[in-house]
């Protein structure tokens, strides 16, 4: 037992080595990886549960695992999976991706499961519309884990991408996403949220940041802590907006711009709740365009590849100014009633 509870922590160690490593990476100056894809949505889902196994082969077989290739190249992280995948390795859970080059993404995945000396109960939620993201990664884990190679984790990711019109003589854009949601944590049990956006092919950056463990407690932006969040040493929760660096537009009429975001949970291997439930909203809601002297540009409203609108206050789903009332639409019924009997009346005159 002793054994096992040593390898247990080393395990833990590198992890927390890696995540540290990680964000400190992710907060600088961004890094040339997997470009963006065509105007669209997607959503990733993905749970796992239970102790790898061998089956047949050799010794080391389960031994190495690493994040889904999509989810590593855009965050930098995930959670891993043995090479062989669930089946080989006797492992529970599952993945889900879906895609909507038109529309919304949704992709769902959830587990329970005992195995070791406890129960695992494990959820993962992705919802992608264009500018609007939502995630939650929610799990628990009740007992002792009795391996090192013990899985029980979840995550979730929600990508979208619009292509917009570059306002004439527009030279930079900044923008803001207003993001609202909560994690917490108890046990040995570890979160991690990342909130990131790529311009055209360019190098992709992180400009929220959550973490939960062992006593570490982060909300942060590029540029520190996020105004509008309390944060514990186990709890994150509030709604804050957080902004882009000032970036240079591409040469041409139109641009990429694409947003991500991600939950992770870590529920402990000695019993332990990991909830990350940002599923409430990332909305894109601030957008300014900058000329070559960096003046500021007024555009009124845009309109992406996708459809949807948007001015200096984000993502709008319909055209800005709103759907009339039934009563406004019965307005101006009368109103297009009253000109043309007026009109017929105006003719008759003539005649």
């Amino acid at each position: 037992d002793y054994v096992i509870l040593v390898i247990n922590r080393w395990f833990k160690g590198v992890d927390m080595l890696f995540r540290c490593l990680t964000i400190a990476a992710l907060l600088s100056a961004g890094a040339w990886i997997a470009p963006a894809s065509a105007t669209g949505t997607s959503a990733h889902a993905m749970v796992v549960s239970g102790n790898a196994g061998h089956f047949g082969g050799g010794v080391f077989d389960c031994a190495t695992s690493g994040p889904q290739p999509g989810v590593l190249a855009r965050f930098g992280s995930g959670v891993g999976l043995p090479t062989e995948g669930y089946s080989y390795c006797g492992l529970t859970g599952g993945i889900k991706d879906s895609g909507n080059p038109n529309g919304q993404s949704t992709a769902s995945q959830s587990v329970t499961n005992t195995f070791g000396l406890g129960v695992h109960n494990q959820t993962a939620d992705a919802t992608a519309d264009f500018g609007v993201l939502k995630v939650s990664s929610n799990g628990s884990y009740t007992g002792n884990a009795v391996g090192a190679f013990d899985y029980h984790a979840g995550e979730a990711a929600a990508v979208s991408t619009d292509t917009l019109p570059t306002p004439l003589g527009g030279k930079f854009l900044q923008f803001g996403v207003t993001i609202d949601g909560s994690a917490s944590i108890a046990g040995s049990s570890q979160i991690l949220t990342f909130l990131n956006y790529q311009i055209n092919n360019g190098p992709i950056f992180t400009f929220f940041v959550g973490d939960l463990a062992d006593g570490t407690a982060v909300a942060r932006d590029i540029f520190g802590n996020v105004a509008g969040f309390t944060v514990t040493t186990t709890s994150i929760s509030g709604s804050g907006t957080v902004f882009s660096l000032l970036s240079d537009l591409p040469v041409g009429p139109t641009f990429d711009l694409t947003l991500g975001l991600y939950a992770a949970s870590y529920p402990g291997p000695f019993g332990g709740v990991a909830n990350n439930d940002f599923h409430n909203t990332a909305r894109l809601s601030s957008l300014s365009f900058y000329d070559a002297s960096r003046n500021p540009i007024a555009f009124g409203s845009i309109v992406g590849a996708s459809g949807r609108i948007y001015d200096a206050d984000g993502v709008h789903t319909a055209p800005v100014g709103g759907v009339p009332e039934p009563a406004s639409w019965a307005m101006l019924l009368i109103g297009f009633a009253a000109v043309g009997i007026s009109a017929r009346r105006s003719a008759r005159t003539l005649a």
